[in-house]
């Protein structure tokens, strides 16, 4: 957005806030989406009847595009696409309704703010799905979607394993790996024995055994002693029985699978701790302090070669605090410029809670108009401001009836501002998934894992940057990295 835009979308004074209806379409169509997601994986992993499996995969896969085209619908109805920025100004509106620019000034900070629980939430909810949309797809990759041919007739027919005598021996090759036992591959004709009454009949298998096989030696084999015309193939339980079960991968591939998502898992957690922390923030207690000041206005907070963008909050005494918030100068409308309001933060987890003083602490600003604002504060930013500040238990308590809130939260009206762009690669991501439920093998299998992995993570960067996409090039022009 242009400078020209920023001015227009700021001065515009009959902006006004989104209703319910966008959030909980968002809410609805996030979960749905989570819900689809989360599907896939324990089908794919622990189903073992393949056709049923694949309809319920693909049963899911279906209710998460119907969620992306329902995305699609419900912003055109609302009017089109809406940019960010709009959005996150509007959230600023409805000054009126709270009391008007004239109202008097409360006598202290609330004691109840908006959780942000919501916003905590979201944004897990956003890492998890990210997450296990990537594993999903590496354990649809590596996965077999049904039984080899071969096994499946013998598995249809009645498959036993057996030891059966080997009648001739031929390519035989030594295998010496680096880690591990020696191997020998050969290809051996082996003798099936049939049921009583049945036929013998012989079959070609490729057995792989500790020992150089011979006439006469004899080696695992899956065959149904039924029809032993059917063929056999080499090996015992431990290799052929999960795929016998219509298990699509070995106990060894569901263990690495199992592994990447506990580990996306455990950073989708400490990715929320660095950037929420756990505290809801909403009921202020007699550790947590707060501080009258003027907003300056949107700026960034750098230290070194980190950059991020913050409202810059100046007190009676003219200490300046940085309060770390995703807002830039597109987010805000001008008036926001030189207005009086509380800034909120808590101090224990800044001062004596084991941080460094690089790290955060929750805070939040508190306008007279009504709205509330979670961010946090630099933990030596806090400590500067304790000089000044109050107990909140002890400002509040002349406060009268507690007043009506509202939290400033653009992003739970995401589908008022995703791009088509999105959207898009969300189907593509969908149908890939979908097209690994079927038999596609060899170099093709892994193009189309590859090919919805690219779409997954454009998709994770533009919905992760797209809000912020002016505010990141106005960082680089000035010299900074990190517009987090």
């Amino acid at each position: 957005m242009s400078s020209a835009d920023h001015a227009t979308t700021a001065a515009a004074p009959a902006v006004r806030r989104v209703g319910a209806a966008p959030r909980l379409a968002g809410a609805c169509f996030g979960a749905l989406g989570l819900a689809a997601l989360a599907a896939v994986l324990p089908l794919w992993l622990f189903c073992s009847e393949p056709e049923p499996r694949r309809t319920a995969i693909l049963v899911a896969l279906g209710c998460a595009l119907a969620g992306v085209g329902g995305i699609a619908v419900f912003q055109r109805a609302a009017g089109g696409r809406q940019p960010y920025a709009a959005v996150a100004v509007a959230e600023f509106s409805g000054a009126a309704e709270a009391g008007g620019p004239g109202a008097a000034e409360p006598e202290g900070p609330p004691r109840v703010l908006p959780s942000r629980r919501g916003m905590q939430g979201r944004s897990l909810a956003w890492s998890l799905g990210v997450c296990t949309a990537l594993v999903t797809l590496l354990a649809l990759v590596m996965g077999a979607p049904q039984r080899p041919e071969l096994m499946q007739r013998i598995a249809d027919a009645g498959a036993e394993f057996a030891h059966v005598r080997v009648e001739k021996v031929s390519d035989v090759q030594f295998h010496d790996p680096s880690k591990g036992r020696d191997y020998y591959t050969s290809t051996a004709v082996v003798r099936l024995a049939p049921k009583a009454g049945g036929r013998p009949a012989t079959a070609t298998v490729h057995p792989v055994t500790p020992d150089r096989p011979r006439p006469g030696s004899r080696v695992s084999v899956l065959y149904a002693p039924a029809h032993p015309g059917l063929g056999a193939l080499a090996g015992d339980e431990r290799s052929l029985g999960a795929a016998l079960e219509g298990s699509t991968m070995g106990t060894g591939r569901v263990l690495i699978v199992g592994l990447a998502w506990a580990a996306g898992l455990v950073l989708s957690v400490f990715g929320l701790s660095l950037r929420h922390g756990f505290r809801s923030f909403s009921r202020l207690g007699g550790t947590d302090m707060a501080v009258r000041g003027t907003c300056l206005g949107p700026g960034f907070w750098q230290r070194d070669s980190q950059k991020q963008m913050c409202l810059k909050i100046v007190t009676a005494s003219s200490r300046t605090a940085h309060f770390l918030a995703s807002v830039g100068e597109e987010h805000v409308p001008d008036s926001l410029t030189g207005q009086q309001l509380w800034l909120c933060w808590a101090a224990r987890s800044g001062a004596d809670g084991g941080r460094s003083s690089a790290g955060d602490t929750p805070a939040a600003l508190v306008s007279d108009d009504g709205w509330v604002m979670h961010g946090t504060l630099k933990a030596d930013d806090a400590q500067m401001m304790a000089a000044e500040g109050v107990s909140v238990e002890k400002a509040a308590a002349g406060n009268g009836e507690p007043r009506a809130l509202r939290l400033w939260d653009p992003h739970s009206a995401w589908p008022l501002y995703v791009a088509p762009s999105v959207l898009v690669l969300a189907a593509v991501l969908i149908g890939c998934a979908a097209l690994l439920t079927f038999d596609i093998t060899g170099v093709w299998r892994w193009v189309t894992g590859i090919a919805g992995a690219v779409a997954g993570l454009a998709l994770a960067l533009l919905v992760t940057a797209a809000p912020h996409a002016s505010n990141f090039r106005a960082a680089r022009s000035a010299g900074g990295t990190n517009p987090a």
